[in-house]
């Protein structure tokens, strides 16, 4: 017969053992070609999504300061010769998700997810690419300064839909939307990004920022593998 203290040691151990939250810094997304058909209609059952590189672990930048998110997020990638695709998948009680059938362009006091993303990874600007949880596309560039053209604006294709356990959205960019070098593999830099506007405004990255670090994209991942496109 186990003793009624040993017994108190063993229900707590678990929770005194679990690990702390460690935000992802500066980390690589691997991406492979697709491994299957993939329909941009807001459904993450098409067999390309099966096999892509996932990107998880994200951390509340504002107003905590890396430090283990609300709900977490997680980032799919993978790509054909012709399209980079990406996917979300949000997690959320969905009675809280703020999302309304905008004009492109007006979904900033929604929720949204996306990426960031510097294709010549030498921080002069990067495109922004976000989405409401119904699709609606909000598009922008980041220049070095920290300023953004509003008026930027991209071809490529979404669709989103609100779910039991939050909101997932589906991309697909055509390369030729895209400017980037002309070289045999990609290594692009950008961290995937979500707003969760509820009491107080929560930002969360995939990669980790110093909010002390003047230069922002000089701490964004590392996405590599894309090869055999052309801009």
């Amino acid at each position: 017969m186990i003793p009624a203290a040993a017994l108190t040691m063993l229900v707590l151990l678990p929770c005194e053992l679990r690990a702390e939250f460690e935000p992802n810094w500066k980390p690589t997304l691997q991406v492979e070609p697709r491994s299957g058909e993939i329909v941009i209609d807001g459904d993450l059952s098409d067999a390309g999504w099966q096999h892509a590189a996932r990107a998880d672990n994200f951390a509340e930048n504002d107003p905590g300061d890396q430090v283990e998110p609300s709900y977490p997020t997680e980032a799919l990638m993978t790509y054909d010769k012709e399209n980079l695709y990406l996917a979300f998948i949000c997690h959320d009680d969905p009675s809280t998700i703020r999302a309304t059938r905008s004009d492109r362009d007006a979904i900033w006091s929604n929720d949204y997810v996306g990426i960031i993303f510097d294709t010549y990874g030498d921080f002069a600007w990067a495109y922004e690419i976000f989405l409401n949880p119904f699709g609606i596309q909000g598009d922008l560039r980041m220049l070095s300064g920290g300023n953004e053209d509003m008026s930027f604006n991209l071809i490529f294709y979404s669709a989103g839909k609100i779910t039991a356990a939050g909101y997932q959205v589906e991309v697909r960019i055509p390369f030729r939307s895209l400017r980037f070098p002309n070289n045999p593999e990609q290594e692009w830099r950008a961290t995937f990004w979500r707003n969760r506007p509820r009491e107080s405004r929560e930002r969360n990255t995939w990669a980790a920022i110093d909010r002390d670090n003047a230069c922002w994209m000089c701490q964004w991942g590392y996405i590599k593998g894309i090869e055999g496109t052309t801009p």
